[in-house]
């Protein structure tokens, strides 16, 4: 099965640390759709990332396409929990239509203007320059308000 990793999956280490090996298909995008940080967290209040849908042909959300296992998306279903949903949409691969599945964010889970935590954000935007996203998507996720990592030593 295709998995079109958007957020925090989109960088190799973070996928195979969920999931184990996973070949990486290539780079795609979707249009009509805008990258936000609105998703709350089901463990902390911060934001995740939603390609969140808005039908504007100028929005697009950048990622990668991952060929995963029946086990490994089973995996990633329990991972994403509740508030996302797995949807199959249709990306730009290569300049060929590709059908995979990504998760969307459930309407009773989208609460606008929570930030994500810095850490979160870095590991998107170290998935973005791992693939090479173009450089003002890349920008734009920088512009992203983010807030600081709860304490973890005390």
């Amino acid at each position: 099965m295709l998995y079109f990793a958007y957020g925090s999956n989109m960088p190799r280490a973070m996928i195979e640390r969920r999931v184990g090996p996973c070949e990486r298909v290539g780079v795609a995008y979707i249009d009509g759709y805008a990258l936000r940080f609105h998703k709350k967290s089901v463990i902390d209040y911060s934001g995740k990332c939603d390609a969140y849908r808005t039908d504007d042909p100028n929005d697009r959300v950048w990622g990668a396409i991952y060929r995963l296992t029946e086990d490994q998306i089973v995996r990633m279903d329990a991972l994403e929990g509740p508030g996302y949903r797995r949807a199959a949409v249709r990306t730009m691969l290569g300049g060929q239509v590709v059908e995979a599945d990504l998760y969307l964010a459930e309407p009773e889970y989208v609460k606008p203007d929570l930030p994500p935590f810095d850490s979160y954000k870095a590991c998107v935007l170290d998935g973005a320059r791992e693939l090479g996203l173009p450089e003002d998507y890349v920008d734009a996720i920088e512009a992203v308000q983010s807030m600081p990592d709860p304490d973890q030593g005390d």
